[in-house]
Formats: C-alpha cells, sequence, structure tokens
C-alpha cells in the first residue's frame, strides 16, 4: 500500500487510486497533522468533538472530526466506524477512514462545501424552496437506502437539520453516524439500550419504558425536520409549536393561507403541502401508521398520492389547542427555539 503521507504525485489518477483504496483506512495522528497543517483551521465544534478542515495529498478537501476523550465518545467513535464503515451512496457523507490511538481518536470524511442544513434553514434563509424540496428528497433516497438496501439495515438514532450536510451543489448527504445501530434484516424490533437521538426529534418509543424501536424511529425524526424545512425555523415549544400549528390549520382547511402567511410563494405550495402532510404521517404516535421511507420517497417523487393524515402529531393535545386556532398569525413570527436541543446517548 502507498504511503499518502509522501507520495508528492497530484495528477488526476493518482487521485483516483489513492481515493479508491479500501475503505475506511486506518491513519495516523501524524498522517492527519499533516493533511489538516497541525489542525490549523478549525470549522466546527462541539461538546464532544471538533472538526478541521485538512487536503489529502492528492487534493481532495477533508473534514478531520477529533473526538474528546470519554466512555461515551468512544462508544460513538466504534458505532461510527462499525455502520458508515458498511456503507457506501451518494445521500451518504463519504468516510474515508479513522485514527485510534492513546492520544488521538478521529474520523475523517468528505469534506462538505455548503455545510449543514439548520444553518442554511436558521441563519441564510434565502434558499430556494425547490432546492430545499430536493435536499429533503435526497435525505430520503440515503435513509431508503439505510433501511431497506442493505444486508444489515441501519437505524440511524439521529435524524436532524444539523446532521444533514450539503456538499457544492446543495446535494445533501446524511452524517453522523454516532448512534446508529445495525439490525439484522430479520429482526424487525429491538429493545432501546438507552435514550437515543435529540430531544424534540425522538420518537416516542425511543425514551418510552418497556417500549421496542423500529427503523420507523428514525421516520419521526425525518417527519420532525419536515416541519423545520416548511417553516425555516426550529419547532418550537407549548403553542408554538410548529407541528401543533400545522395540524390545526389542516384540520380547519386553511393550510394554503397558513403556508402564504409562512411566506411560502405560490408557485412552491403544492410542494409545501405535500411536505406538511407527509410529516403528519411520519409523526404518527403509532409506529405501525409512520410510512416507511421507501413509502415516503414515492410520495415526494408524486409517482405515490399522499393520502390524507387522520390524527394530530405526538404530543398535541387538541382540547388544549382548540381555544388558540384563531390565534396562529400572532405566533408565526415569534416562533422560539428549544435551548434543550441536545443529542443523548
Amino acid at each position: 500500500m502507498m504511503n499518502p503521507t509522501r507520495h508528492e504525485d497530484t495528477s488526476p489518477s493518482y487521485a483516483n487510486d489513492y481515493l479508491s483504496e479500501e475503505r475506511p483506512k486506518k491513519y495516523s495522528s501524524i498522517d492527519l497533522k499533516s493533511y489538516t497543517s497541525d489542525l490549523s483551521e478549525c470549522i466546527g465544534y462541539g461538546g464532544y468533538a471538533e472538526v478541521y478542515k485538512g487536503r489529502f495529498p492528492c487534493g481532495d478537501l477533508i473534514a478531520v472530526k477529533v473526538l474528546k476523550k470519554s466512555n461515551f465518545v468512544e462508544n460513538t467513535f466504534k458505532a461510527e466506524v462499525r455502520t458508515i464503515g458498511k456503507t457506501a451512496h451518494r445521500n451518504l457523507v463519504k468516510f474515508y477512514g479513522y485514527c485510534f490511538e492513546d492520544n488521538t481518536n478521529a474520523l475523517v470524511y468528505e469534506y462538505m462545501e455548503n455545510g449543514s442544513l439548520d444553518k442554511i434553514l436558521y441563519k441564510n434563509g434565502n434558499i430556494e424552496w425547490v432546492k430545499l424540496y430536493d435536499i429533503v428528497i435526497d435525505v430520503a433516497i440515503g435513509l431508503r437506502y439505510l433501511h431497506h438496501e442493505l444486508e444489515e439495515h441501519i437505524i440511524h438514532h439521529d435524524i436532524k437539520a444539523a446532521n444533514i450536510l450539503l456538499d457544492k451543489n446543495f446535494s445533501a448527504k446524511i452524517a453522523d453516524f454516532g448512534l446508529a445501530r445495525i439490525m439484522d434484516k430479520d429482526v424487525s424490533r429491538v429493545d432501546p439500550s438507552g435514550i437515543r437521538g435529540t430531544t424534540g426529534y425522538n420518537a416516542p418509543e425511543t425514551w418510552r419504558p418497556q417500549s421496542q424501536v423500529t427503523y420507523k424511529c428514525d421516520v419521526y425524526s425525518f417527519g420532525m425536520m419536515l416541519f423545520e424545512v416548511v417553516g425555516k425555523r426550529e419547532n418550537g415549544r407549548a403553542e408554538k409549536w410548529f407541528p401543533g400549528l400545522v395540524w390545526i390549520q389542516f384540520k380547519n382547511r386553511n393550510l394554503e393561507r397558513f403556508l402564504k402567511d409562512c411566506g411560502i410563494a405560490e408557485k412552491d405550495k403544492e410542494n409545501a403541502n405535500i411536505l406538511c402532510k407527509i410529516a403528519l404521517w411520519c409523526v404518527q404516535e403509532n409506529p405501525d401508521l409512520r410510512p416507511s421511507m421507501k413509502d415516503v420517497v414515492s410520495m415526494l417523487e408524486k409517482v405515490k398520492l399522499v393520502e390524507d393524515p387522520l390524527f394530530p402529531p405526538f404530543g398535541f393535545d387538541e382540547r388544549e389547542q382548540s381555544d388558540k386556532i384563531e390565534r396562529y398569525r400572532t405566533y408565526l413570527p415569534n416562533i422560539t427555539a428549544d435551548p434543550t436541543n441536545e443529542s443523548v446517548a
């Protein structure tokens, strides 16, 4: 095997040979310092890791995620290598390899030029709706692959806007497999091993005692993300909870006006309507009522008709909200973020 830290050829043929080597590869901490100019450009950080921009000797840009030391982080590191290391799909972030040394635990990915979807939705907000719809389809296709197209299907367990990365063309790729779980195809349900996911996105069966988990928990999280795409904001809480507002207006046959008040143009109304109805199906309390990601892709691609949802989203108290139906306009400009939006093991 060639030594990537010493090879100086940057021709296209070398790049192809270099990147086509069997993955995931094991890198040394010396390799990673070389690729990142001694970890000089930090492009992101969180409670468990810092991410640095780097470049392979062949010229391709990479993102190096350096993990902090803890038992939880070591478990997420192993889960990431074990799950995404088995995959290869255009709608999953490309995983090149890892470093596992006494003082360095790191993961190496392709670099995604346009960052994460949450930044686009909550901070920029000026992305065209047709592109947002394409991004949603990309994510759905990636989840269909994880759930239905592998020998052992994978539950991601943390689908949310922050874990959807966008390349230079705004094509979407699912990232962050630190909470993911592999399941044999002949096993449909498993007992949850502790709460997994992010508050506000995780399905009720992931935290309820004596519940069993299926891939439908990812469908629930995907539905919660769809509401954020429609509103271009976090879902909020209490009477400002966006999924509840959507249900109220849908039930009262006022959804089109509501979407217009959300700033959605006439030309995008059909797609926004589809997203709202799919989202309402995805966040049903009963996992059996949620569609599979196969069906979600068919509905998004307008191959399959989206039926009208029959029940409100999980967590919606109809009696409590009934006196607020006519007040939704005052809520729209003031929906607040949920400060508890953090992943849990």
